[in-house]
């Protein structure tokens, strides 16, 4: 009997195995760009093709649960995720978004499981940590999940969800000095955002102003203090960044007029030049926003504001608004044609008593 030839049957291992690497570069090119650019619907069909072809292939298996996890069909994408984690137990991604399917349906434990196998294979997994982290959170365990966030600031010093959620435990424990230090390392890094909105009012209800939220029509601006030279009107170059957003914005917005109201305890000289300087840097800066665009007011007291029950004060604070609000909206008669209709700020009442009307030449 004649036996085959060796080379033969190595070469048709090698186009097996080459049909199998081939098959799972493709899958991982088409899964990652479907993830990159957040076609999902389409990756879930090209994936259940795949899976229906090779219902034990590992990675196609992982790739329709991601889609089907991001479409938020958790309950249908887990058995894919296990799946996978079953044919691979040791892949840390296949692990971790297992785990965060469990924590989707609200099964923290089998959560907390999978994140756990994940950092015993490598304890340096930044998702699997910020995630513990988060599970520790959400079962009240604050002082471990402070550590968990600490390690995630190890490796990743900038971690959004880290930072901010150091600060939040600070608050929940009533450790203020650590609180404030956390929502100011937060807004550093992070000065914009809903989160950055929330920071400045947990931060603001400390009596603390380095960072106040203002509201600019419909927009809800986070802005960094605005600072003078001590005993001055002169500005720090700092915070011509802060007025260049307020200005900017403005004349995005176009029909409307910008308030800037200045408080300066038992100072009233100060805050009048400090509202003058504002609004000179304004106008040299944006030429369309022109000074009749612009409404000073200042005040020898300090703000006095209101923030979830609580009663404040800032003794020497710039506040901005727009009042004369206009939206356009289009004539149903003629689409060409476009009428504008008032849309009050809410800041315009409140303030309407301090605006000085009318403006001096100033």
């Amino acid at each position: 009997m004649r036996l085959p030839n060796i080379a033969v049957i190595v070469s048709f291992v090698f186009l097996l195995n080459g049909c199998s690497a081939g098959q799972m570069m493709k899958n991982s090119y088409q899964g990652t760009q479907y993830l990159q650019t957040g076609n999902y619907s389409q990756g879930e069909i090209t994936f259940r093709k795949t899976v229906a072809r090779n219902p034990g292939d590992p990675l196609a298996n992982y790739y329709l649960g991601r889609f089907l996890l991001a479409q938020k069909e958790t309950q249908e994408a887990l058995p894919y995720l296990q799946k996978a984690v079953f044919s691979e137990p040791e892949n840390t991604d296949y692990l971790f978004w297992q785990g965060v399917a469990f924590g989707a349906l609200g099964k923290q434990k089998q959560e907390r499981k999978s994140y756990r196998q994940v950092l015993r294979i490598d304890e340096r997994h930044l998702q699997a940590l910020t995630y513990y982290g988060h599970n520790q959170l959400k079962e009240r365990e604050y002082e471990a999940a402070l550590a968990t966030y600490q390690k995630v600031l190890e490796i990743f010093p900038d971690s959004p969800s880290a930072l901010y959620n150091r600060a939040l435990i600070a608050k929940i424990l009533n450790r203020t000095p650590e609180e404030k230090a956390g929502w100011l390392a937060y807004l550093a890094k992070y000065p914009s955002g809903d989160l950055a909105i929330q920071a400045i009012n947990h931060m603001n209800l400390l009596g603390e102003f380095t960072y106040q939220n203002h509201y600019l029509g419909a927009r809800t601006i986070p802005l960094k203090k605005i600072w003078f030279e001590p005993f001055s009107a002169n500005l720090y170059p700092s915070s011509k960044r802060s007025l260049d957003v307020v200005g900017a914005t403005a004349v995005n917005i176009g029909r409307a007029k910008l308030q800037v109201i200045v408080f300066q305890e038992n100072n009233i000289e100060l805050a009048k030049a400090r509202a003058i300087s504002i609004k000179e840097y304004l106008s040299a800066t944006f030429p369309d926003l022109t000074p009749e665009k612009i409404g000073v007011s200042w005040f020898k007291q300090p703000e006095a504001m209101e923030l979830q029950g609580k009663k404040l004060q800032n003794p020497g604070s710039v506040r901005f608004f727009l009042t004369d609000l206009e939206i356009p909206i289009l004539s149903s008669k003629n689409k060409k044609r476009t009428t504008f209709i008032p849309l009050r700020a809410p800041q315009e009442k409140k303030y309407k008593k301090m605006l000085r009307f009318p403006l001096s030449p100033v």
